[in-house]
């Protein structure tokens, strides 16, 4: 199999196990790596690796969320891996979404921003194309670093907050038509093939 491997302190844990199961039984896979941070991490724990140049499909693509709705809408991109996470999303055959019960909103912008990425030349006028969207753009700064957080991508990322309740297709097809935006954190077309794995209170809820 290729498995697409994410980013983050939920896939860390699934790379963890999967490294477990490798070790112990023998399990003859490729991962595809989600970013930079994924990659190093494999290759820590002796994960044999693709790059994802070299793939066109992915058979499962394991991944954690920042929400998750119950029609198995997603925002992802707290890590600022959101572009290579979708390219993942879109090569796959099957999604497994893995998170705790914390995730889980009635409505998506509950409690996290949409993080879109943008190439450097076009930050400020982008921060006036989310304003007219009804967003409120914030550029993401490192911590322990003076400046903005640059992406794997060497771009910037802007976390956009709109409002619960917000058109969120319409949003992503605005987004996704501004020049200079290289990717965002919406991820909604990839339900039809996501199954969502819920860990709360000792229980597993899968839907």
């Amino acid at each position: 199999m290729i498995v697409g491997l994410g980013t983050g302190s939920t896939a860390a844990h699934f790379l963890h196990a999967l490294t477990a199961r490798m070790q112990s039984e023998k399990l003859a896979f490729r991962g595809v790596s989600s970013s930079l941070a994924c990659t190093l991490l494999a290759r820590e724990m002796g994960i044999p690796l693709l790059g994802v140049g070299e793939i066109s499909r992915v058979d499962l693509y394991v991944d954690g969320a920042d929400e998750v709705a119950p029609d198995k809408g997603l925002i992802k991109g707290r890590g600022a891996a959101m572009v290579g996470e979708k390219l993942l999303a879109e090569a796959c055959d099957k999604f497994l979404v893995i998170a705790d019960g914390s995730k889980c909103v009635d409505t998506l912008g509950k409690k996290f921003p949409v993080p879109v990425e943008v190439m450097p030349g076009a930050v400020f006028i982008i921060e006036r194309r989310i304003l007219d969207l009804g967003g409120k753009p914030t550029l993401r700064t490192g911590a322990g670093k003076d400046g903005p957080v640059v992406t794997d991508n060497g771009n910037l990322i802007l976390d956009a907050a709109f409002p619960a309740g917000s058109d969120w297709s319409a949003l992503d097809q605005a987004l996704n038509a501004l020049p200079g935006v290289v990717g965002h954190g919406l991820f909604l077309k990839y339900a039809h093939k996501s199954t969502v794995l819920i860990g709360a209170n000792g229980t597993l809820r899968t839907f």
